[in-house]
């Protein structure tokens, strides 16, 4: 029932329009947040071993970087506010992970760019959601913080799949 009620909050923030509106529990939260960030350090990791363009490598090693911290602050705010982080990604991203796994070349490539487009603007909307209408502060101010740094990433991977 859990696990329906975080695929739900996915799929409400992926489609309402309008982010100021939007409002999940500090759990929900949590646990999409933290599903991403695991999503984007194990895909980036394959990214390194397995991709042949400098530019794909190089933003994967700041996608590690950069949410390998992100994944810490979290769980410094999850702390504060006493929500548990889970244990391992949730199913849409273990999915989305397998995919990558299977693809090679510029397949995988293609794949990878395509992954952190999606990624990024769901980790987007998450964030600004909850830094807006979310029921903790310590986790409304690492969302805060966050979104900007998940700006950025959105914009590289945007520029990474030529738009």
């Amino acid at each position: 029932m859990r696990m329906l009620k975080i695929a739900a909050a996915v799929a409400f923030l992926a489609s309402a329009p309008c982010v100021a509106a939007q409002q999940i529990s500090s759990e929900e939260f949590v646990t999409v947040a933290a599903s991403s960030d695991m999503f984007e350090i194990q895909s980036s990791q394959l990214a390194v071993a397995n991709s042949k363009q400098d530019s794909i490598r190089q933003f994967a090693e700041m996608m590690i970087a950069d949410h390998t911290k992100a994944s810490q602050e979290l769980k410094t705010a999850a702390g504060e506010a006493s929500v548990t982080l889970p244990a391992q990604m949730d199913e849409k991203h273990a999915a989305e992970l397998e995919k990558l796994k299977n693809a090679q070349g510029e397949q995988f490539d293609a794949a990878y760019v395509q992954a952190q487009l999606a990624a990024h603007q769901e980790a987007l909307k998450l964030l600004q959601s909850y830094a807006q209408g979310g029921d903790s502060e310590p986790l409304k101010a690492h969302a805060a913080k966050t979104a900007p740094v998940v700006q950025g990433h959105l914009e590289h991977a945007q520029k990474l799949s030529g738009g």
